[in-house]
């Protein structure tokens, strides 16, 4: 029997559906073909591995797909009429939609999107995972519902229904009481046994004496009487599906935990030992293996699967193919299949700068091309990578040094092989197997190849592999076993198909066909944007349009086509603007303007591809001389700078200089434009940070170019009179211009949003620069006004800018990013806020945007959040977040101000549910939690047996709601409305008061502990029955736990309580945690705490190693000694004092869970405390980061408009797992 095992298991590991590569931005990738393999995976919706796992093993029992294809239209109904009043068997006809595609579709892997519709799955099923030992009970039911009244109906009966026969035979008279029960799985505890055959002889073939006080009534002796109780298999399905029961519940621990002990099955199983009548064949062989990997509270299914029907290609797993993607610049489907890592290996270093790698790139270039990480593919078959590298030392060099492998040799054999065995011209393979230079590791039999079905991606398997699933993390879930029989017809089952099938999957696969065409074109297509020298100036050097809005022409190209093509095309493009003998150069735009790089030259057949075009390139077409009479400069090295260069007196000069300017070339062209004569100038530059200040140039610095000084577009130069500057280093106040960028989002032209620069001095305010900017882009109407925000490069859009400041007191200076949009702009007294809101209500937006006034009272603030939200009732309340995001303190005092709450400008608050209680008063969650055992007490007491058996009664009998923390489950058992000017007492009397806790019939509250929640765990313990929750800083707690006691306890502020668990040698595992308390009156050293600890555990203290877990970091910190010195009175040193564990870095504390070290029996690793979980968990916290890293690039991207939080994921409420079966009957 399972606990309750729906959603239970969460998906574990990096994701296991199809990757959606794409090899150009916005352009979605059709699917992939089919592998190698020729067998077809089926996509992961989320979380339905499990579903996966058993659709496939279904698919390849052949008795069950040929019966399920041989239902036809007229028993099943149709799609098409579904929606009428006629009754459709939806499930039964999306199965066999579904096999028709995994026999015949021409994709990597295909959905079950339709399939779990049709199971009525409208609450988000698909992302949660489920049992798959439920999944097949279920699923069975359903489809045998759905066949009812048709040829099918006896389909699951005579598949997959056996009986078992339990008997009672009277050691009196011999009676026999015999009571028949039907199957469609066996179950097998794996527990206390270490085979399949050993667990089926404990079930079916030993028998249990019924003696003593546990005999048994026979009706026919009318008496109590010895006998012997067992039970029989009387008759087996042709299909024999064993389920194996890995997950049990611990009742001591009350935590659920998965048995990963070795437990091995067969190939070919016999029978005949556990019927009770054999008759006919009882050797089955076994077809199918359903693996779970993961532990009890979470994981992933899989399948091995046997190909019986020969509906696939098996490929030597160790020669088998591995799919890689390609560069976008081939200009085909871009993937790549290669025969072996070695092969991948070389591919990629081929392709990498100067054909070299860190192992570290290399790795992380593997996970990008295959989808897959190198540990996950081939470390169990061909170890570290660098230590694969290492063995062949003739195809790759290694540099220890810097940790490098580079490409000793990648012949024209092994590139062409490569090149030959991209999918889009894959169609020919003739000669491949001489191209090998390995020998092929011979197949199975027929009918006897393995596949490893992980949802979209099947692979070849040798059956050895199978072994690796009888124990372990990833071990054996369901079994199934075909019956043997007589050698039948095992041709393909193609025909058998309903020719309405196949019509729909070859019209799909035509539609797959022409979509990959289509992204085979657009892949290739080219982007270009023309301009033309007729509509271009030079001014101070640089290329400026002489209309912002009309300086190109759109042209679409394939990469593939010849510089010819594009001369022409640009000639048909520009008619009379193209000069008679013209050059087409590439084209940046730059912040001084535009500049022209490289030529296009080249043979008539010569590709685009191959001269650097690329989508989205600018090019100019001109005479390749001048441009509105003017000599341009061209190439990489005379790039203009924009450099922004203030005067003596007067506005500053902004204009581009070319990179390989001198610098005393920059002042004479400086001194020309202001009228200065240079001898009576200096040429300066700010140096320093924070208080910067003006140096001036050398005289060795003058003679050097622009680029050899590092001067940046926007870099900020100074022209000061010598009878102003001195020797040293200048405090002249300056007032510069620089340059901000503007996005206009109040409007689009062409579908693109402009963008310009602006000179701006950092005392103009922020409603001069909005004007100036409204009026360049030519707007004639904002919403509201409109309003400019900052966009940070890591944060994306701040909050809008108050019109009343200064560019410098909003932090606005040289190259800022600023946004126009549509909106109200704050004004001096007002704040940005944010409101999320949990996204359970119906008609509440998930986030909004406000403005309010920051000396409005939180109560005030909540009221209007409100009424913006349309939310009628009064019970909610409003919660501060933390820097990234997380709920954090509860606003509870609603008369304080936001500012005295520390609610600034763009914060985030949550608002949720719940009335707060009247001030002074809290209203916390009371929630009973068990015990743990205690180190320091041999023994239990007697109330503490009579309390464990009604606190089990009350667990059993309640309700309420369970949760789990520190790894314990707790009861809810009630909440309590107390002042926080109560004392400890008090809280106590009124928990007593509880009806779950008053049944319990504890004593006195003494033999209470009242302990903090945090973060779902155990922590402070209050203390001190007279101090009042005021002074034990209970005044926002949300959360409290109980814990009943043996006997009465008075702790003091100088007892800590800790849980101690003890590491087990040689693993990853812990012993159960005792709890110890520890008197740190005579102080808080690391030997104190090793002392108490070593004699609780009976450990040599010299022996022992202690560390603290830090659950948010998922890390052990190792506890030392630390010696610090302070000095004594009168300036004199003191020697070292012991430090106070209870202080940094260690901050002990009650709750805190502790690890020790036997080093006598452990001692390689000694600082390793890790577990599998610890790991887990660290895996996560790098990819939460991950994923805020792009959630700040998304928010730094997203589109105008949406200027609130990224929408969360409403949050729906479980569902167990169920499908939905219309009445046929």
């Amino acid at each position: 029997m399972m606990f309750g095992l729906e959603g239970l298991f969460a998906e574990e590991g990096e994701p296991f559906g199809p990757s959606n590569h794409q090899s150009k931005p916005g352009l979605p990738q059709p699917p992939s073909k089919r592998g190698r393999s020729g067998l077809c995976g089926i996509s992961n919706q989320g979380a339905t591995c499990y579903l996966n796992s058993l659709l496939q093993t279904l698919f390849f029992t052949t008795e069950f797909r040929d019966a399920l294809f041989s239902l036809g239209e007229k028993e099943l109904g149709s799609l098409a009429r579904k929606n009428t009043n006629e009754k459709v068997r939806v499930i039964p006809l999306h199965l066999q939609k579904l096999f028709a595609r995994l026999m015949m579709s021409d994709r990597q892997s295909v959905s079950t999107t339709e399939l779990t519709d049709s199971f009525g799955w409208t609450n988000n099923e698909e992302l949660q995972q489920h049992d798959v030992q439920e999944l097949n009970r279920i699923l069975f039911s359903a489809i045998e519902d759905s066949l009812v009244g048709t040829s099918g109906q006896h389909l699951i009966n005579q598949l997959y229904h056996g009986t078992i026969v339990n008997q009672i035979v009277c050691s009196v008279c011999g009676k026999v009481s015999e009571r028949e029960e039907d199957f469609l799985d066996l179950s097998v505890a794996v527990s206390g046994a270490n085979s399949l055959e050993a667990g089926l002889r404990s079930y079916y073939c030993e028998t249990e004496t019924m003696e003593g006080k546990n005999q048994y009534r026979c009706e026919n002796c009318n008496k109590l009487v010895d006998a012997k109780k067992g039970a029989k298999l009387r008759s087996l399905p042709n299909i024999l599906t064993i389920s194996l029961l890995r997950f049990s519940f611990d009742l001591i621990k009350m935590e659920r935990y998965k048995e990963a002990g070795k437990f091995v099955f067969p190939t070919c199983l016999d029978m005949s030992p556990y019927e009770e009548k054999v008759e006919g064949s009882s050797v089955y062989e076994l077809f199918s293996v359903v693996v779970h990997k993961g532990g009890a509270h979470g994981g992933h299914y899989t399948a091995y699967i046997r190909d019986t029907d020969n509906l696939g290609t098996w490929l030597s797993p160790e020669e088998g193919g591995i799919s890689m993607l390609g560069s976008l610049e081939s200009g085909e489907l871009d993937v790549i299949e290669c025969d072996s890592p070695i092969e991948l290996v070389q591919t990629i270093l081929h392709h990498a700068p100067e054909k070299c790698l860190t192992i570290d790139k290399l790795g992380g270039e593997i996970t990008k091309k295959t989808g897959v990480s190198w540990n996950k593919r081939f470390k169990k078959q061909y170890g570290p990578i660098t230590k694969f590298i290492v063995k062949y030392d003739d195809k790759f060099f290694f540099d220890p040094s810097s940790n490098s492998v580079s490409l000793k040799q990648y012949s024209s054999e092994v590139s062409s092989q490569t090149k030959e065995a991209q999918v889009s011209s894959s169609t020919n393979t003739e000669g491949d197997n001489s191209k090998r230079s390995r020998p092929q590791s011979p197949p199975p039999p027929s009918g006897y190849c393995w596949f490893h079905f992980n949802d979209s991606h099947v692979h070849s398997v040798r059956e050895q592999e199978l072994q690796n699933t009888f124990s372990g993390k990833s071990s054996a879930y369901m079994l199934f076993y075909r019956r043997i029989v007589e050698e039948s017809n095992n041709a393909s089952s193609v025909c058998s198909i309903p020719a309405s099938l196949v019509m729909d999957v070859t019209a799909e696969n035509e539609d797959l066909q022409k979509q990959r065409e289509a992204y085979e074109v657009e892949l290739n297509k080219l982007n270009l944007r023309i301009h033309f020298a007729a509509w271009f100036m030079v001014s101070d050097g640089v290329l400026q349009p002489q209309d912002f809005e009309s300086s190109y022409l759109p042209l679409i190209l394939d990469r593939r086509q010849s510089l010819v093509d594009l001369r022409i095309a640009v000639m048909e493009l520009g008619g009379e603007l193209v000069p008679e003998d013209f050059v087409i150069h590439t084209m940046k735009e730059l912040p001084s303007g535009y500049h022209l790089y490289t030529a296009l030259i080249g043979s008539e057949d010569v590709s685009l591809q191959s001269l650097g075009v690329g989508d989205e390139m600018s090019l100019f077409v001109w005479n390749g001389q001048m441009v509105d009479g003017v000599t341009v400069s061209v190439g990489e090295e005379t790039e203009p700078i924009l450099l922004n260069i203030a005067p003596p007196e007067g506005d500053s000069l902004i204009r581009g200089f070319s990179k390989n300017l001198l610098l005393t070339d920059v002042m004479d062209t400086v001194c020309e434009v202001f009228r200065l004569s240079q001898s009576s100038v200096t040429i300066q530059r700010l140096v320093g940070k924070g208080e910067q200040k003006l140096l001036a140039f050398t005289p060795e610095e003058l003679t050097q170019s622009i680029s050899e000084l590092k001067l940046s577009n926007g870099s900020a130069l100074f022209i000061v009179k010598q009878t102003e500057q001195s020797n040293h280093a200048s405090n002249i106040p300056v007032n510069v211009k620089f340059t901000v960028t503007i996005e206009n989002r109040c409007q689009e032209i062409n579908g693109q949003r402009q963008t310009m620069q602006f000179q701006a001095l950092p005392t103009d305010s922020v409603s001069l620069l909005k004007t100036l900017a409204v009026s360049k882009f030519r707007l004639t109407e904002i919403r509201e006004g409109g309003r400019l925000r900052l966009e940070d490069h890591t944060m994306g859009l701040r909050s809008p800018l108050c019109d009343e400041i200064t560019l410098s007191e909003a932090r606005i200076g040289k190259d800022s990013k600023l946004v126009l949009e549509p909106g109200q702009a704050p004004k001096s007294n007002q704040i940005t806020i944010n409101i999320t809101t949990d996204g359970a209500e119906e008609g509440i937006p998930d986030t909004v945007e406000m403005l309010v006034d920051r000396n409005q009272t939180v109560g005030s603030c909540l009221t209007c959040v409100l009424n913006r939200l349309g939310v009628q009732d009064n019970g909610w309340h409003l919660r501060k977040t933390n820097w990234c995001g997380e709920a954090a303190d509860v606003l509870i005092d609603l008369e304080v101000t936001l500012d005295h709450s520390r609610v600034y400008d763009g914060d985030s608050l949550i608002l949720e549910r719940g009335r707060l209680p009247p001030k002074g008063f809290i209203c916390p969650e009371i929630w009973l939690y068990p015990l743990l055992e205690s180190a320091q007490q041999s023994s239990k007491s007697g109330f503490l047996s009579w309390l464990s058996s009604g606190i089990q009664r009350l667990w059993n009998t309640s309700s309420g709601e369970v949760t789990a923390g520190n790894q314990t489950d707790a009861l809810h058992v009630g909440d309590i409305q107390v002042s926080v000017d109560s004392t400890l007492d008090d809280l106590k009397l009124q928990v007593m008061t509880l009806p779950a806790i008053t049944d319990l019939g504890v004593p006195m509250a003494e033999f209470l502990r009242v302990r903090v929640i945090e973060d779902g765990r155990l922590a402070t313990i209050l203390k001190g029955e007279s101090q009042t929750l005021r002074k034990l800083r209970l005044t926002a707690c949300g959360k409290l736990a109980i814990q009943i006691l043996p006997q009465e306890e008075n702790l003091t502020a100088n007892h800590i309580v800790l849980e101690v668990r003890q590491r087990i040698p040689d693993t990853k595992t812990y012993t159960p945690g005792q709890e110890i308390v520890w008197n740190v009156s005579q102080g808080a050293t690391a030997h104190s705490l090793k002392q108490i600890i070593a004699d609780a555990f009976l450990i040599p203290v010299e022996h022992i190693l202690v560390a603290k877990h830090l659950p948010k970091k998922y890390e052990w910190s190792i506890i030392k000694e630390q010696q610090k010195k302070s000095p004594g009175k009168g300036g004199r040193k003191k020697g070292p004092q012991k430090s106070n564990l209870r202080q940094a870095p260690y901050h002990i504390q009650d709750g805190d869970v502790i690890g020790i070290k036997n080093l006598q029996f452990d001692p390689l690793c000694p600082e390793d405390f890790c577990t599998e979980e610890d790991e887990r968990g660290q895996d996560e916290l790098r990819k939460t980061a991950e994923e805020k890293r792009k959630e700040r690039e998304y928010k730094k991207n997203r589109d105008a408009g949406d200027y609130d939080l990224i929408n969360m994921k409403k949050k729906r409420p479980e569902a167990t797992l169920s499908i939905k079966v219309d009445d046929f009957t």
